[in-house]
């Protein structure tokens, strides 16, 4: 708009006994309204419930599965769920689901990577470790089935993975 237009407008706006009271009226409308969206948007916000999010993995877990999981028991009685799926390799671990893809590895050795994460969950015929490969090391070991707990160690056999 032009300066002269501006001037034209803001004289009408001074002088109109009806504008001013129109404008307020629109003003407080308005302002009603964005309190009234922003309480509605307050209302509707989820609110993040940890123990949610596990049965939400966990369910999801149980849904994927194509076959009964395994139950991996690790050093310091950390627990493990493992199985096939559809989609890959099934691993939830501390009521988080990864997926994971498996690697060819020597034979009696499976390997399943999850790249997205930076883990590597190996099974070797004695226990299960898992890595993260970002960090280098060794997140979980020692992590046994029922069955292979049950299995008497056998004399001299030796840590494959140490």
């Amino acid at each position: 708009m032009t300066l002269v237009n501006l001037n034209v407008l803001q004289r009408f706006i001074n002088h109109s006994k009806i504008f001013q009271p129109l404008f307020i009226l629109i003003i407080i409308t308005f302002s009603v309204f964005i309190f009234h969206i922003s309480a509605q948007a307050a209302e509707q916000k989820p609110t993040k419930n940890i123990s949610g999010l596990a049965k939400t993995d966990a369910k999801k877990f149980d849904e994927l599965k194509l076959v009964d999981a395994s139950i991996w028991r690790c050093e310091n009685n950390i627990i493990v769920k493992t199985a096939e799926s559809s989609q890959g390799y099934l691993l939830l671990w501390k009521n988080k689901l990864y997926i994971m893809n498996k690697i060819d590895a020597l034979r009696g050795v499976q390997r399943y990577t999850n790249d997205t994460y930076n883990l590597n969950w190996i099974e070797i015929p004695d226990k299960a470790m898992l890595f993260d490969f970002k960090l280098g090391q060794r997140v979980l070991d020692y992590c046994k089935t029922p069955e292979l707990a049950a299995q008497a160690p056998i004399k001299n056999q030796e840590d494959l993975m140490k």
